[in-house]
């Protein structure tokens, strides 16, 4: 379905290298009234709604066009719940102590900053590690859990908005973030003036070529209306380098995922969460057990992880 144009909407040409030569993949299965709901908040349910998909000829990225207003994407990200944060809670705080010892290894200072650091759970990490450490995201909602929860100070607004100074952040980090900007480039590139010379940023996203996306194609969890570019490896390297970044290298992380991360999904899917709400919850006891039964994986399974320097 090709959306009319109207004010609320735009058309992008390609965020990495700017051409308007693209083919289309598939188009999307969203009405008009789809795109005036708020972000949805749900993780991993397959066969969500989703926009129209297409390629670059030049470059090859896979990206959603038309896409939202940038005003329209801000103000629905500004008001997301965190309603999955008590369930996805045990597997990200593991999983952030992985995505640390990660960065340990290259010893490039302590000045950190995370963008997009939703609830705080690598933040909360990377502090306790020693490292001096920031954060900025734009759930309002979000940003109050990590508060509540951690004692984390972080700012509640557009990283585009805040204006570091040039050199001020020895490492950056952008933990599954750049696949629903609009202009993820324009991004990188304030990133790249933001850091100190020799600065580390990781970057991670999920992977369009990964082997989940492979089986499940256009229901593969990540195929969803707030996802609105999918990288590969290669194209992640492009626009890194696009941005001015140097020695853009792969890398992998140990991820987990609970018996109740994947159980509640397929619940939902179903629609029979809610009446079994009150047995699974992750404070009941089955709940409890249910988050210490984890699956570890490597993170390049479903994910694009690239680390480069300025």
């Amino acid at each position: 379905m090709r959306v009319k144009l109207d004010p609320l909407f735009e058309y992008r040409h390609c965020p990495n290298c700017g051409q308007n030569d693209f083919i289309v993949l598939f188009d999307s299965n969203m009405k008009q009234d789809d795109f005036q709901e708020g972000i949805e908040s749900v993780y991993m349910l397959p066969g969500g709604k989703y926009g129209r998909h297409v390629k670059c000829r030049n470059c090859h990225l896979i990206y959603v066009n038309p896409i939202e207003k940038g005003s329209k994407i801000n103000e629905d990200y500004s008001q997301r719940k965190s309603v999955d944060a008590s369930i996805i809670r045990e597997s990200r705080l593991r999983a952030a102590k992985s995505q640390v010892e990660l960065i340990k290894r290259y010893k490039k200072g302590t000045n950190l900053l995370d963008i997009g650091c939703g609830e705080g759970f690598f933040l909360f990490n990377a502090s306790r590690a020693g490292y001096v450490a920031k954060g900025i995201e734009l759930s309002q909602d979000a940003a109050a859990y990590a508060k509540r929860e951690f004692s984390l100070a972080i700012e509640a607004r557009a990283f585009e908005e805040r204006q570091f100074p040039e050199n001020c952040f020895d490492i950056v980090t952008l933990w599954q973030v750049l696949e629903h900007l609009p202009y993820p480039l324009a991004i990188l590139k304030e990133v790249h003036r933001i850091l100190k010379p020799g600065g580390l940023l990781i970057v991670s996203t999920p992977d369009i070529e990964g082997i989940p996306a492979r089986i499940f194609r256009r229901k593969w969890w990540n195929i969803r209306k707030l996802h609105i570019n999918q990288f590969t490896t290669k194209t992640l390297t492009d626009i890194l380098q696009n941005a001015g970044f140097k020695n853009v290298s792969p890398v992998s992380y140990k991820e987990s995922i609970s018996l109740l991360m994947l159980f509640i999904p397929m619940l939902r899917y179903l629609k029979i969460y809610e009446p079994l709400k009150a047995l699974f919850h992750p404070s009941t006891i089955s709940g409890k057990i249910m988050n210490k039964l984890v699956l570890p994986y490597p993170s390049r399974l479903d994910n694009c992880t690239m680390t480069s320097f300025k």
